[in-house]
């Protein structure tokens, strides 16, 4: 498939995916202009090119082929390109540029100084790769900030004060105060998966090597090893004990089919979570706490992830000053993947000081 028509199918998919999105139409008649967001992960990139609050164009590229960054920024560049002139526009309608990417990253020269999974990316100063690309203003942000600024722009949650969590191998956070990401000093504001929620001996030992961190609860081994527990002290028959290997999906259909180990392995990282979320709610007090990322144990589609849910909040509401239980909702992210690209392209937009632009359908 060509890039013409592969676009063709991108621009459906993106009105099936978001039909509540809207471009910001002025009725001033002045030409659309677009913002582009990029979330680089370790095995693809997600383009997308934005008007207003519409997403016009969306992509995926592989980085298997792609030694340097100059390769993948080119390959996006390239989308922009065609997908502006789909739209009857030239390249000089993209007003910024914005990059997200997993890590933490020097805001004052963009640099990636450390990262689990994009060790080629290691030391690179971002700024000026992508600039010296596309030749317009450029953003760089941490990718689970550029998930919480896309879902307090774009999600169903829209607010100025959200906090966000990835539960997935590991345990990210992104915190939004006034419509703004914040990276803190050293670019490590939000990680609320080394927050630490067990303390003693017995506490287990996080990857970082720190003992009773958040991630070490409710990142995806520490979920298994939950699981693992309760069956060498339980004499409760289990599927679990039969499956051949343990990962939070297999954990979260048990749990649906009503496996006592299962369920009890999914309360108890609820807890965990409800703990670490009243932390948060007393230091950023946000209007909502959303978890997006793979380990959802269903989400709102399933029992087992509305229980969880219940369970994070009276954990939460349990430890927290009356006003913050009474007040802070808790939910699940609803733009999935592509909550990084849209946080990517806002926080352009917002750096580069470009109003919501003026776009059409036509």
């Amino acid at each position: 498939m060509n890039l013409h028509d592969q676009l063709e199918l991108d621009e459906r998919l993106g009105r099936r995916l978001y039909p509540n999105m809207k471009p910001a139409d002025d009725g001033s008649g002045e030409s659309p202009s677009f913002v582009m967001g990029i979330d680089l992960g370790g095995t693809s990139v997600k383009l997308g090119l934005l008007c207003g609050d519409e997403v016009v164009a969306r992509h995926q590229i592989s980085t298997a082929h792609c030694d340097e960054p100059s390769d993948v920024f080119r390959g996006a560049r390239e989308f922009a390109i065609a997908a502006l002139r789909r739209r009857g526009a030239t390249f000089d309608a993209l007003e910024s540029v914005g990059l997200a990417m997993a890590g933490v990253i020097d805001e004052t020269t963009a640099t990636l100084m450390e990262t689990a999974n994009l060790h080629a990316w290691h030391g690179i100063g971002f700024h000026q790769e992508l600039a010296s690309v596309f030749q317009k203003p450029v953003a760089v942000i941490n990718d689970a900030n550029a998930a919480a600024l896309g879902e307090s722009s774009f999600g169903e949650h829209r607010t100025d004060s959200l906090s966000f969590l990835t539960l997935g191998t590991g345990i990210g956070g992104g915190i939004i105060v006034s419509g703004r990401a914040i990276n803190g000093s050293h670019g490590c504001g939000g990680e609320i998966g080394h927050v630490t929620i067990e303390h003693g001996p017995d506490a287990r030992q996080c990857g970082c090597g720190r003992l009773g961190h958040l991630e070490a609860y409710a990142g995806a081994a520490g979920i298994v090893k939950t699981a693992l527990d309760l069956l060498k002290t339980s004499d409760q028959k289990s599927p679990l004990r039969a499956a051949g290997e343990l990962t939070p999906e297999v954990i979260a259909d048990a749990a649906e089919a009503g496996d006592v180990i299962a369920i009890e392995t999914v309360r108890r990282t609820g807890v965990h979570l409800g703990r670490a979320i009243a932390m948060l709610a007393h230091i950023a007090d946000p209007s909502v706490v959303l978890l997006g990322g793979a380990v959802n144990f269903g989400g709102n589609e399933k029992q087992t992830g509305r229980d969880f849910l219940k369970t994070i909040h009276g954990e939460m509401v349990r430890l927290s000053l009356v006003q913050t239980g009474a007040t802070l909702k808790i939910d699940f992210a609803t733009l999935g993947n592509d909550a990084g690209m849209l946080g990517a392209a806002q926080h352009a937009r917002q750096l580069t000081r470009h109003a919501d632009p003026s776009c059409s359908n036509e």
